[in-house]
């Protein structure tokens, strides 16, 4: 009648204070949170909140459901962590990607790394984008792709390799000739892609800190697409140059270095800090870092945190 999720449901309204906010720390929709909601009332006959109180109130239903979900969620987080252990080698890796831009080097790599005995597999986890790192707290994920190192001793983070970030362009585009581009460079131009905020954006975040950007920021979910509009010169894109190695090798593209020493960002596979010596997890790291992608440093003889 009660499960986990509605547990959840209303631990996170307790610690967030909206549904709307309740959901974004879910990762779930919003509508799909009221959904879960409102089949738990009517599964229990009662309702759980005030209704149109803001912050949300609970009624003494939903006050007696928060006081079990602070009891029963940690110990099925510690009992899971617990068994995990007593059920020997992993074979299953819920793996979480923060990096957009991984996929199309990830899926051969993982080819490898699943085909060689004992066959480890991985489960690809879409849904979950935003905070990856507190779902793999939580046990939710087994592994999180990602380039962010967040300062947590409860997260161990294995280096992979160093990624360059370059400028795509169309042979055609007035930057194209440049050698390397400067912030002032990228300003006022339209950029193309992943439909994500530029808080989350290396661009944003690295090149263009300490400007206003005054351009155009298109959103495009395809990296095809991206690219296709790069070499119609309806923009410029920042991208690894890997993604692009087609359109380079048939000179529809440029690839122009930002800044003379160029942006440079690390690539790490984070897990838990107690599961960092799993024998699934090392071959993992292993099989990626020797089938990293062209044109990207080595790190992998770096020494993890």
């Amino acid at each position: 009648m009660i499960e986990i999720k509605h547990l959840k449901a209303v631990q996170a309204i307790a610690e967030q204070g909206t549904v709307q906010s309740a959901a974004e720390q879910l990762c779930i929709t919003q509508s799909a949170l009221s959904h879960q909601l409102a089949e738990l009332e009517r599964r229990l006959g009662q309702p759980l909140f005030v209704r149109k109180s803001q912050p949300v109130l609970f009624t003494q239903t939903g006050q007696l459901l928060l006081s079990s979900a602070a009891k029963v969620l940690p110990e099925i987080n510690a009992l899971t962590q617990l068994l995990k252990p007593a059920l020997g080698k992993a074979t299953l890796l819920k793996l979480c990607v923060e990096c957009h831009a991984c996929f199309h080097w990830l899926m051969p790599a993982v080819k490898v790394f699943t085909r060689e005995p004992p066959h480890h597999q991985i489960e690809w986890v879409a849904e979950i984008e935003h905070q990856a790192v507190e779902k793999l707290l939580q046990g939710e994920l087994d592994v999180v792709l990602t380039s962010d190192k967040r300062p947590d001793n409860r997260v161990s983070y294995q280096p992979l390799f160093s990624m360059q970030l370059r400028a795509l362009l169309s042979p055609e585009h007035s930057l194209a000739s440049k050698r390397w581009l400067k912030p002032a460079d990228l300003q006022q131009q339209t950029l193309l892609g992943y439909p994500l905020p530029q808080a989350r954006q290396d661009v944003f975040r690295f090149f263009l800190a300490d400007l206003p950007f005054q351009g155009v920021q298109r959103q495009i979910s395809q990296a095809s697409q991206i690219l296709q509009l790069v070499a119609a010169n309806q923009g410029v894109a920042v991208l690894p140059d890997w993604m692009a190695q087609p359109f380079l090798q048939q000179g529809l593209l440029t690839s122009v270095a930002l800044t003379r020493a160029g942006l440079w960002r690390p690539m790490y596979l984070c897990c838990r800090q107690q599961d960092a010596g799993s024998q699934a997890i090392k071959r993992l790291v292993d099989a990626l870092c020797a089938n990293r992608p062209p044109s990207t440093r080595a790190a992998c003889a770096e020494v993890a945190d």
